[in-house]
């Protein structure tokens, strides 16, 4: 497997456990003991943990500490107790399951029992035998002469597989079980026991036997087909007979039948609770209505009652009906809905029989024997759970018994079996800028078709219900929601899911950096326009260079020009200092009153007047005017 695979199989798990971690902490598993929660002494025990799908690791708990952990491929792991001890085994035990980082919470407690180190109590019973159905039974269990009750409690066990029917605590030395209007599952052997309240969960031996016998009729089983009920010829089928748990039968005898059919199909002696029928490569007279019985082996006059009927389609002898509804496939609640199965119009049969047929209904809804080539089914004040898919068939009534084939699949909305999606962001709704963003639109399983909006304008559709955003600005801020659309109903949308705000921050130091920018760009444009306003005449060709260098190129040819354009032109901007000759010193005053004069002393003449006060100084001193308009 290649480092791109690798990475995508990751990617895909994080994205898994990612989403189970919005949803809410991880389903609690459950915990039960092979065969009984109830072990004698010395013997094993197996500790089941059932997860969810998804499951890929299992721990076991013993009075709330850490004992086991395993990895598992399945969704459940099996923890083997070897040789019970009462002292170090009878403990309460929880186990959880772990998916990616994730883990779920601990199981509801199992409390081992391990029995045989106290003696056995008695049992009996306050009723004759044996009982009818509808009476009631009271067993009592009695643990006289030993220790007091006060830490113990009583269980009644199924003999056999010693598993705990009903437990009861009681500060009597006895206790009585109840079983009111028994029926015939009822019927079996039954023991008792007692052990401790407390840690470790030391038992008593099992009592004696006690057996319980109830008249009538042994209840009916139950009937099922594999792979389904509509199947085409030269399909291997496979129809499974299951009895209710009777402790009493330990070996019966299983019968199929067909209906129109003299004596039975075929027949099977099983110890457990089914068994299955094989009908190899069925043909249209193989179709019809099957039952099972089962029957106790050793007593061959006690039976059970009939199941419930199966009927066996095998299609393809006749040509496909057509189905259609009316008014429509998508329907609001309360609406009544007609589905009309309709012979093809080249076949004029008569004496037909057509079936309507839901998926995944063991049973055909309904059956019409119509005068003409169809049949209308009604559907009256469809709900939610009326939404699904429906096919029809039709067959003859007499020999040969001909079936047609199923008609294509026509899909039944009702708008209020459209749940309303929801829709979340990974890793949440916050986000920085440059990030990516995944939106989840959860709706039906069966959603075929996924649609995105932002503020209300689609966006996006795809068949995936993961929308992914990369490299988000803040731009990409906004409010989203999501519609579906079910199964292959390519016009019908389910309303959006409630808005879902997307904010995309910039980081701080990008923030810092690009307003450092603005500042800067904003500090050079004041600069240039305050040297377009305001100049410094520092010479006649200085001024009018410097103007023109800074005003012109971007302010209008006006604004350039002096800005006291009565000044003389000829008016000194400096004075000259001639070295050789002095001269009187002079000051310019500005005409303006604005103006500003400043005064320019020498430095090295100041020095030589300390130096020789007597000496007379042959520097002139130098005034300059600087005109700030």
């Amino acid at each position: 497997m290649g480092p791109t695979v690798t990475s995508l199989i990751y990617i895909g798990l994080s994205l898994d456990w990612a989403v189970r971690a919005q949803m809410g902490p991880l389903p609690r598993p459950t915990l039960w003991a092979i065969s009984s929660p109830v072990v004698s002494r010395g013997a094993d025990v197996i500790l089941r943990c059932q997860g969810y799908l998804g499951s890929d690791r299992f721990q076991l708990w013993k009075d709330g500490e850490l004992r086991e952990e395993r990895n598992a491929s399945w969704q459940q792991a099996d923890f083997l107790l070897r040789n019970v001890d009462d002292w170090k085994d009878a403990r309460s035990y929880s186990c959880r399951f772990g998916q990616g980082p994730l883990w779920s919470e601990l199981s509801e407690a199992l409390d081992l029992v391990v029995t045989g180190i106290f003696p056995k109590p008695s049992i009996s019973a306050s009723h004759g035998s044996p009982l009818y159905p509808g009476a009631t039974a009271t067993i009592r269990c009695d643990m006289s002469g030993q220790a007091s009750s006060q830490d113990y409690s009583f269980a009644l066990l199924e003999a056999k597989s010693l598993e705990p029917l009903q437990q009861q605590s009681t500060a009597w030395t006895w206790v009585d079980f109840s079983l009111p209007s028994v029926r015939l599952e009822d019927m079996g052997s039954y023991s008792c026991i007692y052990y401790k309240n407390k840690v470790p969960y030391s038992g008593s031996h099992p009592s004696n036997t006690l057996e319980l016998t109830v008249l009538g009729q042994l209840p009916k089983p139950t009937l099922w087909a594999q792979p389904g009920l509509v199947v085409a010829p030269g399909t291997n089928i496979t129809l499974w007979c299951s009895r209710p748990k009777l402790s009493s039968l330990a070996e019966v005898t299983f019968t199929l039948w067909k209906v129109l059919t003299h004596g039975h199909l075929q027949q099977q002696t099983s110890s457990g609770l089914w068994t299955s029928f094989i009908l190899p490569s069925v043909r249209p007279k193989d179709a019809g209505s099957y039952s099972c019985t089962y029957r106790e082996k050793i007593a061959s006059f006690r039976g059970s009652m009939y199941s419930d009927y199966l009927e066996l389609v095998v299609t393809g002898s006749l040509p496909k009906p057509s189905l259609s509804a009316l008014p429509a496939v998508v329907v609001e609640p309360g609406i009544h809905v007609t589905l009309q199965c309709r012979q093809p119009p080249q076949t004029f049969l008569s004496g037909l029989t057509f079936t309507l047929l839901k998926m995944g209904s063991p049973q055909p809804l309904q059956r019409q024997s119509p005068a003409g080539t169809s049949a209308d089914f009604l559907l009256l004040s469809v709900r939610g759970q009326d939404s699904g898919s429906y096919r029809c068939f039709y067959h003859r009534r007499m020999a040969p018994y001909e079936v047609s084939e199923a008609s294509e699949v026509l899909e039944i909305w009702v708008t209020d079996a459209l749940l309303k999606p929801s829709l979340s962001a990974l890793p949440g709704h916050e986000v920085a800028s440059g990030s990516n963003v995944i939106l989840l639109c959860q709706g039906l399983p069966w959603s075929s078709r996924f649609i995105l909006y932002k503020e209300g304008i689609m966006t996006a559709i795809q068949d995936e219900a993961h929308f992914l955003l990369t490299h988000v600005t803040p731009k990409h801020s906004g409010n989203y929601s999501c519609s579906y659309q079910p199964g292959t109903t390519g016009s019908l949308r389910t309303r959006e899911s409630d808005p879902l705000e997307i904010r995309v921050t910039v980081p701080s130091n990008i923030l810092l950096i690009a307003l450092s920018c603005v500042s800067f760009l904003l500090i050079c444009l004041l600069l240039l326009a305050f040297l377009c306003h305001r100049s410094i005449p520092i010479g006649s060709l200085h001024r009018e260079g410097l103007r023109r260098v800074f005003c012109c190129p971007c302010l209008p040819q006006g604004v350039c020009q002096p800005h006291h354009p009565e000044a003389p032109t000829d008016e000194p901007l400096y004075t000259e200092v001639a070295r050789g000759t002095p001269r009187e010193p002079s000051v310019h005053m500005a005409e303006d009153l604005e103006g500003v004069t400043y005064a320019h002393l020498n430095k090295r003449t100041l020095n030589k007047r300390q130096e020789d006060p007597k000496e007379n100084s042959t520097e002139p001193t130098v005034y300059a005017t600087i005109s700030l308009d």
